[in-house]
């Protein structure tokens, strides 16, 4: 009670003045692999407003071996990490994991439970790191079981301890928990109490020098809100609505340090098709694809559409048309719904960010089709 009374006078505008001066903030930028091109020259150009990069993402594997899908020892990187490094700028790329099935879970799984595996894992990791003369590396475990837990947790303990005998910083991505009563708010109290997750807070804020809360993706997953917004009537399917972050953040300061924290912040979003309703379904929708601003933002002008902001904080708007030449000649028509963040909605979420005394913001992609002016808020 006491965190969240305090949490409600950090949003008094008289107060946010005072607090947010001369604290120390990162502004941390992951740039994909799949975009290095276009992300690293935009982030080489702008290398001055910003403290760390993540090169997107070396690739664990089903037999625990990791993938360099970078080439992190070919241009671009090369050129962009050494002039990093001339500025002070810390570099800590991303090792991502990501199961897509029950299968690649349990090999997970197993990979983080069986100790001779565990510390081998550990050492490979700490071996990349020096080899490579990184400031450290991000870890980005997603999808896992929740019987991973202890396992999981204990990895990151013994890799945070191995990583800081070289003076190493272990950086842990996790994804963002909604608070269940706000998740699960037509749910029973008694399915509420049987919730478990696979990170454990407590531990990930102990031995993570800084924890990057993925805070992004929202869609439906606060059922809370996407019930007041029905109410009212809006379309709502959001990437990441302002007042679902501040519940996000709420939730996760009562085990990290809001010091370690670093807020994901999203520069994407997605296209939905709309399906109408009928007698027996409200309309639903249908994502058919992700979105990139620069794309949003072109498609808008040549539809000579003029995006609308949401409550939340972001952009978006609607269009019809026939999708292909026997779909014309049928008469058939979609509808569409383009849902995407900006450089106003990111620099809501910094403003957060400070307010909550945040040891910074971690934006989610930097590809050169995000909005240009992302580099004007961060500075």
């Amino acid at each position: 009670m006491k965190k969240l009374l305090f949490t409600a006078f950090l949003l008094s505008s008289t107060y946010i003045s005072v607090f947010a001066a001369n604290i120390p903030f990162d502004k941390a930028i992951w740039i994909p692999y799949w975009q290095k091109t276009a992300g690293a020259s935009s982030t080489m150009a702008n290398l001055d407003k910003v403290t760390q990069i993540s090169p997107f993402a070396f690739e664990l594997q089903t037999n625990g071996t990791i993938k360099d899908a970078l080439k992190i020892n070919e241009e671009p990187w090369l050129s962009l990490i050494s002039s990093a490094k001339k500025k002070n700028v810390k570099i800590y790329p991303t090792i991502l994991s990501f199961p897509h099935n029950d299968n690649e879970k349990k090999l997970q799984y197993l990979l983080l439970a069986q100790k001779k595996k565990r510390a081998a894992h550990v050492f490979a990791i700490t071996t990349l790191v020096k080899k490579n003369k990184f400031d450290g590396i991000d870890i980005d475990y997603e999808a896992k079981l929740a019987e991973t837990k202890p396992y999981f947790s204990a990895f990151l303990t013994e890799l945070s301890t191995a990583l800081h005998k070289d003076k190493k910083k272990l950086i842990c991505t996790v994804e963002a928990r909604t608070p269940p009563e706000s998740k699960y708010a037509t749910t029973s109290k008694e399915i509420l109490s049987k919730v478990d997750y696979a990170n454990d807070y407590k531990i990930i804020g102990k031995v993570c020098d800084q924890v990057r809360i993925m805070a992004y993706d929202q869609a439906g997953d606060d059922a809370n809100l996407v019930i007041q917004n029905k109410n009212v009537g809006n379309v709502y399917k959001p990437v990441a609505d302002i007042e679902w972050v501040k519940r996000v953040l709420n939730l996760a300061l009562w085990d990290i340090p809001a010091k370690k924290i670093l807020l994901g912040v999203p520069t994407y979003g997605y296209k939905y098709e709309i399906i109408p309703a009928t007698a027996t379904s409200s309309t639903q929708y249908s994502r058919i694809g992700s979105m990139n601003f620069n794309y949003a933002n072109d498609l808008a002008k040549s539809l000579n559409k003029t995006p609308i902001r949401s409550s939340g904080g972001e952009l978006s708007f609607t269009y019809g048309t026939t999708t292909d030449i026997s779909e014309k000649s049928l008469g058939i028509y979609k509808e569409y719904l383009v849902w995407y963040s900006d450089s106003i909605a990111i620099a809501d979420k910094i403003r957060i960010a400070k307010i909550y005394e945040l040891g910074g913001v971690v934006v989610f992609k930097i590809d050169g089709g995000n909005d240009p002016n992302i580099w004007q808020v961060l500075k």
